[in-house]
């Protein structure tokens, strides 16, 4: 018996496109696949062959990738060759605004006259992209400044009011909002008066929130019944020395309010941490009590239980709410 000649044709592996994938979570445009050494009949091969799969005009994912909100956003920039960035709630997403980490938008700005072909996508078309992007986990998208700058344009105001604590809480300068803003006047795009209007009213304020829901428990307890409320009080011992900050408080009864959230007042530390601060501060004679979300959820029925517990300590002190008011 003569000698077999058997012949094996091997799949050569994707190699650099492969890669590239890889940092864009499993997303390349053709344009990728060709630099990265492909040629057009091998990228067809490998879509023929199930190993990418198509999502967009000229915009491919690898096949088993999971489907995921980052996957659809990068697909999205990679359309209209590559001409489209991350804007408004998507870009606020990116940033990790408070407030949009669950957002599913898939939302960009694009150049006037192109087409992004994606389903669900709402584009924004403008004349004017300039050097405010940058990019987040591999996916282009409008910088911080410029991402709160367009978002009235798509939220109402009290979305833009807390992305803008989220921004300052992330210590960023409301002068580099303030420029972004500036630069971005023009007719038919409400958000730079807007955002310059909050900035002012910022300036004037002074004070930056610890949290969203500080804000939201403001509108819980903003009563007439309630004696006059600081947010962020400093509790002090005889000697001036610092005992306790908290969220909101009562100083002329001496009862503190927390906002009670999971996020900052959870793990063994942390209770030791509250604990230590309150028995320090409740030797000086104030009260604490928390709120959680739910309490935001029924706000007359979390509005009435403060009123009672302010009433009962206003009782036990020898005082009115007239007392404190005038003071």
């Amino acid at each position: 018996m003569g000698d077999m000649v058997r012949r094996v044709t091997t799949h050569r592996p994707m190699g650099g496109v492969g890669d590239v994938a890889a940092s864009h979570h499993a997303i390349l445009s053709k344009r990728q696949a060709v630099q990265s050494g492909m040629t057009l009949p091998q990228l067809r091969a490998e879509v023929d062959r199930q190993t990418l799969r198509r999502v967009a005009p000229n915009v491919m994912a690898i096949h088993g990738s999971p489907d995921s909100w980052q996957q659809r956003m990068m697909a999205a920039t990679l359309t209209a060759n590559q001409a489209g960035m991350g804007s408004h709630r998507s870009a606020a997403r990116l940033h990790l605004v408070d407030g949009f980490e669950d957002d599913e938008h898939i939302e960009l700005w694009v150049p006037r006259g192109r087409r992004i072909l994606i389903p669900g996508a709402v584009v924004h078309q403008t004349n004017v992209l300039d050097d405010q992007w940058v990019e987040v986990d591999g996916i282009r998208c409008t910088s911080l400044a410029q991402t709160i700058v367009d978002l009235p344009q798509v939220v109402g105001p009290r979305r833009l009011e807390r992305a803008i604590d989220s921004f300052q809480r992330m210590g960023h300068s409301l002068t580099w909002l303030e420029q972004v803003a500036l630069r971005n006047r023009r007719p038919g795009h409400p958000g730079p008066k807007l955002v310059l209007a909050e900035i002012d009213a910022r300036r004037q304020n002074g004070t930056v929130r610890g949290s969203w829901f500080e804000k939201l428990i403001e509108e819980v307890i903003a009563s007439p019944r309630l004696p006059p409320m600081v947010q962020q009080y400093v509790i002090r011992g005889p000697a001036g020395e610092f005992i306790a900050r908290v969220d909101l408080a009562f100083p002329g009864v001496r009862m503190g309010f927390e906002a009670h959230s999971r996020a900052f007042h959870t793990g063994t530390h942390m209770e030791i941490i509250d604990q230590r601060r309150e028995n320090r501060a409740i030797e000086q004679g104030w009260l604490f009590i928390y709120l959680g979300w739910a309490d935001r959820k029924t706000p007359k029925e979390a509005l009435a239980f403060i009123e009672r517990a302010v009433a009962r300590r206003l009782r036990d002190l020898g005082l009115t709410v007239a007392d404190l008011t005038t003071k």
